[in-house]
């Protein structure tokens, strides 16, 4: 097809070189002398560069196509102005009709599916050649399909030598169409190309991103399971790292992903750099999720609290506490680094954190929790302090809470009784833990128990539950130590049977009894210890717990349970072949006044009750005194109006909805006390109908928050501060937690990671729930556009 439109372009320039006029077709001679009135048709002057002689120009720009520019074609505008545009072929259902010869005639419809390369003008209402008008060589001559009124004969458009089928067989009218079917082939060639160069673009992009989406969930896999990722020289030996290592095992499955690790060494994305890239992103679209439903709940506390990581630096560990969809979330935002420990560098990094993840602290920080130390809790120019005066909303609790067995135990420890009795349970822990003891220990213990042999717990400070599983361990087998103890004690080794002597003789009946006691009042405070760690739990149900502590300690003090453990005691001694006396002092004379009579001295008796009444007054009435003088120090409700402003909110409680209890705890997060006072009555309406209707009422904070949640244009001063209620934290158990994934992540080996790695980290273990929720596409995205110039493209 090419060769032959080179042949008739040399043909057309030669004719044009030489001069020579063309003769006037057929239908030209029709068209004068039926219509004498048509005017000439305008010359086409566009000019055409030449590549070279003997190159045509018009067959050039018919190869060229579109793309080398399009020639605009004179005449009326309601036909194609352009070979960019196809040819105006309208039906209408009547085309307008005109006197020619006998009849009135018009153009039809029909003719379009005979010649493609016709156009009809309504304005005009002519016909035209589209091939001509854009395909025509310049100087080929005129025609009235060309022409600027058209051809409008339509008495002669049918004749075989005239009209249409006239201007079909004309040499220039051939030559235009196959100019025109060059320039097609042309441009379905162009398309073609276009087509397939962004077919396979399209093709790179899809195996770019799902690469990338493969790296981001390795690292997500490692970041959430604290898997360490590199290795100590990835370069060098057959140990390149846990991440390494599973992208080279999924490249022995996947050939996208072999074919991307074995291209260019700067574009596999597998780099420490890339790593922190990715690592970052991820982190930021779960801390984006947190800051996101903060913003929504318009009511959130702050915990905080310090730690020491295995490089010896300060990390504190800053968790959320806020309300969000029907439940409490405590989530994991940040490790950040203390370079200093005073109060004002630390509430200066507090702030600093709160401003850069957009958290609008000075109107919606309700409440913040720290440790007991008094750079933390000072009220003056404490942390709490400070940040108060940033946010007024703030509320500060003390929250040793989480760690109440551990704060009771410390504090009881003052009594010397108590302190001795610890000493020696760490000191039997000691004893028992040697090779040779301890394997004595399980022998008889398997010969006077059933079941699995038990280990004696070590005290450890920061480990506030192992006190009572300590003191319940010795209790259950203090008869099996008693037996070690004895038979040690009797062997030839001097150091080892002389420390077995002195530990059996500290086992007494004071020992028995203060082991019992502990046990029944640690299992008390255990229990309330373990549900201050709770999330869930609010302040309200928090102090409700803690009164219920108070009665059971002072119903130890009474004596009513204080007999129980006395018995106990007794019992334990009894089978422990105890002594409940204490060896025979001064022997007491007889009087005189009896010589000569049989006399009954009950002394034993008497000894066994002043033992009872000895340790009632000297050792088990201070240690609950003191108990019970701690607690009520860290949960002092009676000034508190926060306190009993949320014991307020508890549907449960002797004070609900009591506005001399409500509006002071309103006042504190200026809250609106006229609204209240109508929204209050219309509240315990509701739920007293729902009662006499037999239907389900909330029986506590979240459930009367839940539903309210509904209604809460309605109720929005009674929800906001049941959102308020639920936000105030009770313990700073969660930076607990997380610490322990800071150890876990920051081991022996992995100590010299930037703390922005490690915050990062830290953030993917800790909310790995949010983490494995992930849009990959999203996150694909995200990795993009945070810098503009990656190797690889993703877009």
């Amino acid at each position: 097809m090419k060769r032959k439109s080179e042949d008739i372009a040399s043909y057309f320039k030669k004719k044009i070189s030489a001069g020579g006029e063309r003769e006037p077709t057929v239908e030209q001679r029709h068209s004068d002398e039926e219509m004498e009135e048509e005017d000439e048709g305008e010359e086409q002057t566009e000019q055409h560069e030449h590549a070279g002689e003997g190159q045509l120009a018009e067959s050039t720009e018919a190869r060229q196509g579109s793309a080398a520019g399009v020639r605009s074609a004179p005449g009326t505008t309601d036909i194609s102005q352009s070979r960019a545009e196809q040819p105006k072929q309208p039906h209408l259902q009547n085309f307008p009709r005109t006197h020619q010869g006998d009849r009135r005639r018009c153009f039809s419809k029909d003719w379009y599916s005979k010649h493609k390369w016709l156009e009809y003008s309504q304005s005009k209402d002519s016909a035209f050649c589209y091939a001509c008008r854009h395909f025509s060589l310049p100087n080929s001559g005129d025609s009235a399909f060309t022409s600027e009124e058209g051809f409008k004969n339509w008495k002669k458009a049918t004749f075989k030598d005239g009209g249409l089928l006239g201007h079909a067989k004309s040499e220039v009218h051939t030559n235009a169409m196959l100019a025109w079917a060059e320039y097609q082939k042309s441009t379905e060639s162009t398309s073609s190309l276009s087509a397939s160069l962004n077919a396979e673009y399209n093709k790179l992009v899809r195996e770019n991103r799902e690469y990338i989406k493969i790296v981001g969930e390795t690292l997500l896999l490692t970041a959430t399971q604290n898997i360490a990722q590199r290795a100590h020289k990835e370069s060098e030996g057959e140990n390149k790292g846990n991440f390494l290592s599973i992208m080279e095992l999924m490249a022995k499955h996947n050939p996208m992903v072999k074919k991307k690790m074995a291209g260019q060494r700067n574009a596999t994305y597998l780099g420490h750099e890339t790593q922190n890239e990715i690592l970052d992103c991820l982190a930021e679209m779960v801390r984006t999720s947190i800051t996101t439903e903060v913003a929504q709940s318009e009511a959130f506390s702050i915990l905080v609290d310090e730690t020491k990581d295995m490089s010896k630096k300060e990390q504190m560990s800053f968790v959320i506490r806020y309300y969000y969809n029907g439940s409490v979330c405590e989530s994991f935002l940040a490790f950040e680094a203390a370079q200093r420990l005073d109060a004002a560098a630390l509430s200066q990094k507090i702030v600093q954190i709160l401003q850069n993840h957009g958290l609008d602290y000075k109107n919606h920080l309700v409440g913040q929790a720290y440790d007991g130390a008094s750079v933390m809790s000072g009220k003056n120019t404490g942390v709490q302090a400070r940040i108060k005066s940033e946010a007024p909303l703030a509320f500060y609790v003390h929250c040793n809470a989480h760690c109440l067995n551990l704060v009771l135990v410390d504090s009881v420890k003052c009594i010397p009784e108590a302190n001795c009795f610890f000493s020696l349970l760490q000191k039997l822990y000691v004893f028992v833990s040697g090779s040779y003891v301890h394997q004595r220990w399980l022998e008889i213990q398997r010969e006077m128990f059933q079941g699995p042999p038990r280990e004696l717990q070590r005290l450890i400070d920061t480990r506030w539950a192992c006190r009572y599983n300590a003191c319940k361990t010795v209790r259950d087998r203090l008869p099996a130590i008693m037996r070690l103890l004895k038979e040690i004690s009797e062997e030839q080794n001097g150091d080892r049977a002389t420390e077995a002597r002195g530990l059996l003789a500290q086992i007494d009946l004071k020992f028995v009894a203060l082991l019992v006691t502990f046990t029944s009042v640690l299992a008390e405070i255990k229990y309330l210890s373990d549900i201050l760690q709770s999330p869930q739990l609010d302040l309200g149900t928090a102090v409700t717990l803690v009164d219920s502590l108070v009665d059971t300690l002072e119903s130890y003090r009474e004596g009513s349970l204080f007999n129980d453990i006395w018995d106990n005691t007794l019992t334990l001694t009894d089978q422990c072949n105890i002594s409940v006396t204490h060896p025979p002092g001064r022997q007491v004379r007889p009087s005189s006044r009896l010589e000569g009579h049989y006399t009954f001295n009950p002394i034993v008796q008497r000894q066994v009750n002043t033992e009872k009444e000895s340790f009632r007054t000297g050792s088990f009435i201070p240690v609950i005194d003191v108990l019970l003088s701690e607690v009520r120090r860290r949960f002092s409700k009676e000034n508190c109006v926060i306190m009993k402003g949320i014991q307020a909110m508890n549907p449960s409680s002797p004070t609900f909805c009591e506005k001399d209890v409500v509006f002071p705890f309103a006042s504190q997060y200026n809250c609106s006390t006229e609204d209240l006072q109508y929204e209050i009555p219309q509240l315990k309406r509701i739920l007293e109908r729902k009662r006499t209707s037999s239907q389900e009422t909330p029986k506590s904070l979240m459930e009367l928050t839940v539903f309210l949640e509904p209604y809460r244009e309605v109720f929005h001063e009674m929800f906001k501060l049941c959102k308020i209620a639920l936000a105030l934290p009770v313990s700073t158990a969660s930076c607990e937690r997380s610490f322990s994934v800071l150890k876990l992540i920051k081991t022996a080996l992995r100590s010299t990671m930037t703390d922005e790695r490690l915050s990062n980290l830290g953030v993917l273990s800790v909310e790995s729930r949010r983490a494995k929720a992930i849009n990959l596409d999203e996150f694909v995205d995200l990795f993009a556009k945070k810098h503009s110039n990656r190797r690889i493209k993703l877009f």
